[in-house]
């Protein structure tokens, strides 16, 4: 009997079979590739993955009640700090290109708990007023405090990896205050201590912060229908957000089959190996294995999987469909 609908949001798996596919690295993808032959491939225009994976719950809205840095403020304890804008300080690696910059992945600039302390004190002490404070490194990241409210639409760094970052920058009433602001501290880790020594053990520089979701606050009132869903991922906004609003939200690293006992979301942000053709192979085998076994078995209602710009849409009867074959990879690339 069919128990549970499923959601799930892969973001940069499309890219990742473009360039292993490219490079002749392409592992055998058996999992994705039944998965497909069972379903109805969608193709359209690039969407954020974020407001794909919660639309049953309010999607796009209930992102903008809860902007990602009050979210993880609210999480981490932070907001009896006092009144004020919040927002997220991602450590990266800005490359340089012929003409532009572009941002390296996330786990390039990853930062030890020591270092991380080191660029905080050198950018708290840097600006050492009462309208901006280096509250935490939560994850990954810092978490900023202004006194002040600050109107400013910015874009996550997930969206932004191997882009021009100048297409993304913040904008609004507050953009140009955040971008010099950016400015000032990339200037101030030019060459920084930690990042010498980064250097030296041939690891990319944290060369600057990428500031993004501002707010002053999360919305009080909670979503309708979000408690009846579990969430599973490996984004921090995410869990951070889920949790407020009552739903059982844990880290991806604890889904499994036993996971399915009910509506579910799942989110792999972030390739979960550092080479491509590792990645392909670790989802394929692990989370598309675990879930084309519930799908056979008649465990889920539904599934559908987001892949970049291409949705899989899966129902029940999917598991009857023997005739049916496996899909060529291209076909998740179209």
């Amino acid at each position: 009997m069919a128990v549970s609908r499923v959601r799930v949001a892969l973001p940069w798996l499309q890219a990742a079979l473009a360039e292993a596919s490219a490079n002749d690295t392409l592992p055998a993808m058996k999992a994705l590739r039944w998965l497909g032959g069972r379903g109805r491939l969608l193709s359209g225009e690039l969407r954020g993955w974020r407001e794909w994976l919660l639309e049953p719950v309010g999607g796009a809205d209930l992102l903008s009640q809860w902007p990602a840095g009050p979210a993880l403020a609210r999480e981490s304890g932070l907001t009896g700090a006092g009144s004020g804008a919040w927002c997220i300080a991602q450590p990266v690696h800005l490359a340089a290109g012929l003409d532009h910059l572009r941002l390296a992945p996330l786990a390039q600039a990853a930062l030890t708990e020591e270092d991380a302390r080191a660029l905080g004190e050198l950018v708290s002490s840097h600006f050492a007023t009462d309208d901006l404070t280096v509250a935490a490194f939560v994850e990954g990241a810092w978490l900023l405090r202004f006194a002040g409210s600050i109107d400013c639409s910015t874009q996550p760094p997930d969206a932004v990896v191997g882009h021009n970052v100048h297409d993304f920058m913040p904008a609004g009433r507050d953009g140009a205050r955040i971008r010099s602001l950016m400015n000032e501290i990339q200037m101030l880790l030019h060459e920084h201590p930690v990042n010498q020594r980064r250097e030296r053990a041939r690891c990319l520089p944290v060369n600057g912060w990428w500031l993004w979701g501002f707010g002053d606050r999360t919305a009080d009132a909670s979503s309708p229908g979000i408690d009846r869903w579990r969430l599973h991922s490996d984004d921090r906004w995410l869990r951070a957000l889920g949790h407020a609003q009552g739903s059982a939200a844990g880290d991806i690293t604890l889904f499994g089959s036993d996971s399915l006992r009910g509506d579910t979301f799942v989110a792999l942000s972030q390739p979960p190996a550092p080479r491509v053709e590792d990645s392909l192979a670790s989802v394929d085998t692990g989370l598309l294995s675990m879930l084309a076994s519930n799908v056979r078995s008649g465990r889920m209602q539904s599934l559908a999987l987001l892949v970049g710009s291409t949705t899989l849409q899966i129902d029940w009867p999917a598991r009857f469909r023997f005739w049916r074959r496996p899909v060529a990879v291209s076909q998740w690339l179209a």
